[in-house]
C-alpha cells in the first residue's frame, strides 16, 4: 500500500514538503491541522516538554522521540532506567537530597571508599565528584544544589577512558574519550578524543546501544560507556545535551541530523547492532 501526504518540519536545521518556523503557535488553528496532517514531524531544536506534549498529542509520527528525556530527565532517575532494562551499570545508590545523604553517612554509607558522587544535573561533569574520603564526600555535596537528587555510585575502574557513542535517530557515532590522567574523560576537561582506537570495544557498545536505544525508545542522545573488564559494557549515564567535538563540531552534528531525518521519513528511526 502506497502511503501519501507530506512531512512537516519545525525544525530549522531541516527543510521537507511543509515548514514551519520552531516557535509556530501550536494553538493556532492552520498550524494544528498542518500537524495533524503530516505523516511525521521533526521536532523544533530545543522543544520544551509542555510545548513537546502538545505536538506530540496532534502528530502521527515525530522525530525526534523525547519520551525517554522527560520520564528519565537526570542521573538519579537514569539509574532507574538501567535497572529496568537490565543493562549493565555501576551499583547505586539514590537519596532525595543532600541532607538525607550527609544524614547517612553518620552512620555506614552503602558503599565503601572510593565512590562517585553524581548530581541530578549537570554536564561536562560538572555535577561528578571522586570521593576518596569523608572530606571528599562533604566538599561534592557542598557544592551541589541542596534541594535536588544525588547518588553514590561504584566506582568503576575504566583504564582513564570511556566510550561516547552518540545516537541520532538511525544514526550513530563513537568515539573514546581518554583522560589525561585525572578522574575526568570530557573533552571538555582536557580528555583526547579517539575514534580509531579499540574497534572491537566500540563495536560491542554500538551494539549495546542500539539494543538499549530500541528499549527505551531514546533516540537522541550520547551514551557514556566503560570497559572495565571483558564482559559487557558498562553504562554509565545518558547526556541528552551532548558535546559536539567528537562529530566534527556543529556542522558535522548537523550532517547527522539531516541524515537521521531522511532514514525516519523511510521508517528508520532508531540504530541497528553492527554486523
Amino acid at each position: 500500500m502506497t502511503v501519501t501526504g507530506y512531512f512537516l518540519s519545525m525544525n530549522q536545521l531541516v527543510s521537507l514538503e511543509e515548514n514551519l518556523p520552531n516557535l509556530a503557535p501550536v494553538e493556532d488553528p492552520e498550524v494544528a491541522q498542518l500537524i495533524r496532517s503530516a505523516r511525521g514531524v521533526v521536532l523544533p531544536r530545543g522543544v520544551t516538554e509542555k510545548r513537546y506534549r502538545k505536538i506530540t498529542a496532534m502528530a502521527r509520527d515525530w522525530f525526534p522521540n523525547l519520551d525517554g528525556r522527560y520520564a528519565y530527565p537526570g542521573k538519579t532517575t537514569q539509574s532507574l532506567l538501567f535497572r529496568r532494562l537490565k543493562v549493565r551499570h555501576p551499583t547505586t545508590f539514590v537519596y532525595p537530597d543532600s541532607q538525607k545523604l550527609m544524614d547517612a553517612e553518620k552512620g555506614i554509607l552503602p558503599l565503601d571508599y572510593p565512590f562517585v558522587l553524581k548530581g541530578d544535573l549537570g554536564g561536562g561533569g560538572s555535577a561528578v565528584f571522586p570521593v576518596t574520603s569523608r572530606n571528599n564526600l562533604l566538599d561534592g555535596l557542598n557544592r551541589l544544589p541542596a534541594e535536588r537528587p544525588v547518588l553514590i555510585q561504584q566506582w568503576v575502574k575504566h583504564g582513564g577512558m570511556d566510550l561516547r557513542v552518540v545516537v541520532v535517530g538511525a544514526r550513530t557515532a563513537s568515539y573514546f574519550r581518554v583522560g589525561g590522567g585525572n578522574f575526568y574523560n570530557n573533552a571538555c576537561r582536557g580528555g583526547r578524543i579517539h575514534p580509531e582506537i579499540f574497534p572491537e570495544l566500540q563495536q560491542s557498545g554500538l551494539g549495546a546501544v542500539a539494543s538499549f536505544c530500541r528499549l527505551s525508545g531514546i533516540n537522541l542522545a550520547g551514551f557514556d560507556l566503560m570497559f572495565p573488564d571483558s564482559g559487557p559494557p558498562v553504562f554509565v549515564e545518558i547526556n541528552y545535551n551532548f558535546g559536539r567535538k567528537g562529530l566534527g563540531g556543529t556542522p558535522g552534528f548537523r550532517e547527522l541530523f539531516r541524515e537521521a531525518v531522511e532514514l525516519w521519513k523511510c521508517g528508520e528511526a532508531y540504530p541497528k547492532p553492527p554486523c
